[in-house]
């Protein structure tokens, strides 16, 4: 017997378009807790938001990469 199950194709389009929000969120909040940090350990050159900032645009790169590429192979 044949499986008549719908083919789970993944929108483009949706994906695409709700990734700068998921981008930004992500280095928001990096950015957020770096500057936390900043105030609750008294750091001059803020350099918990700094770092965190960074981790935050690597960490949502990395993301974006994954999901670009999980769209493709499943194409």
């Amino acid at each position: 017997m044949k499986d008549n199950k719908p083919n789970k194709k993944v929108n483009k389009w949706l994906v695409f378009t709700s990734m700068p929000i998921q981008m930004g969120v992500t280095i928001y909040v990096f950015y957020w807790l770096g500057t936390w940090l900043d105030e609750k350990y008294a750091v001059g050159g803020q350099w918990w938001m700094k770092g965190l900032t960074m981790l935050g645009v690597v960490v949502s790169l990395y993301h974006f990469i994954k999901q670009v590429n999980y769209i493709n192979k499943n194409e």
